[in-house]
């Protein structure tokens, strides 16, 4: 079976990847060709639909690149069938409290770590070509849940308590909102609020991923105790890419004449 992603956040290992909202199989190894370690394919904010996501996972698995499935909701069924296609990892949005954080572990393992349904006949277990898929499964998916309000904020130290929590992944855009900070998800309110959450779990020994939209507030975040970051989405590095080409061959052509 495919190597998942809960062994790297276990080893403390730095990695860095980005967000994809374009449902191609061709965008996902172009990510991998760039030397990301992972890419979040985004349920929640994206036009992915299972199908699109299958595609999407089964391009990164030839590449090596770990992939995370942002589901769109806590729903028991959308995270199961998320892993079922083969996830590496679960990413669920808008958590705000430790009974959130549990139903998500429970929904995304198997008995008797969790709830989640059994076919071992799917992508995600090897389509029944492993003996202990269930096993493999509970050892190697990691669930990392979002805290991206003021409410998760506040219930950070019991969410952090969640056994079989693998990650939390701190969303300073939403939260920003939440503070009523619109569109500044740098503001020092915002960095301070999500560095005593990063803090907290170094000491709960659960990895933190963070969202950055760029270089430097990446390289930033990982000399903070973060070891997860997500610099980034494919729409606007593409975009960002792109006008950059087009300034240039611009810039030179008004040089010359």
């Amino acid at each position: 079976m495919i190597q998942g992603l809960r062994p790297r956040l276990r080893s403390g290992e730095p990695c860095v990847g980005t967000f994809s909202l374009i449902p191609s199989p061709e965008v996902i190894e172009i990510i991998a060709l760039a030397g990301f370690d992972f890419v979040i394919i985004d349920m929640e904010h994206g036009v992915y639909d299972l199908g699109g996501a299958r595609a999407a996972l089964t391009a990164a698995a030839a590449h090596g690149l770990r992939a995370i499935v942002r589901v769109p909701l806590l729903e028991p069924a959308v995270i199961g069938a998320a892993l079922d296609i083969g996830a590496d990892a679960v990413l669920v949005p808008h958590v705000s409290c430790g009974d959130d954080a549990l139903r998500a572990v429970r929904a995304a393992r198997f008995a008797p770590e969790g709830a989640r349904g059994a076919n071992p006949y799917v992508r995600g277990t090897g389509y029944g070509s492993v003996s202990d898929w269930h096993a493999q499964a509970n050892a190697r998916i990691a669930v990392m849940v979002m805290i991206e309000g003021l409410e998760g904020i506040a219930a950070a130290p019991e969410i952090l308590r969640t056994p079989g929590l693998d990650a939390v992944f701190l969303g300073p855009v939403d939260l920003s909102q939440a503070m009523g900070l619109p569109g500044q998800p740098g503001h020092p309110r915002v960095i301070a609020a999500l560095e005593s959450v990063a803090r907290e779990a170094v000491a709960h020994g659960i990895a933190t991923a963070v969202f950055a939209p760029d270089p430097d507030t990446a390289r930033r975040w990982l000399k903070h105790d973060v070891r997860m970051v997500a610099c980034g989405v494919d729409t606007n590095l593409i975009r960002s890419a792109l006008t950059r080409t087009v300034t240039d061959i611009r810039g030179d052509v008004e040089g010359s004449t």
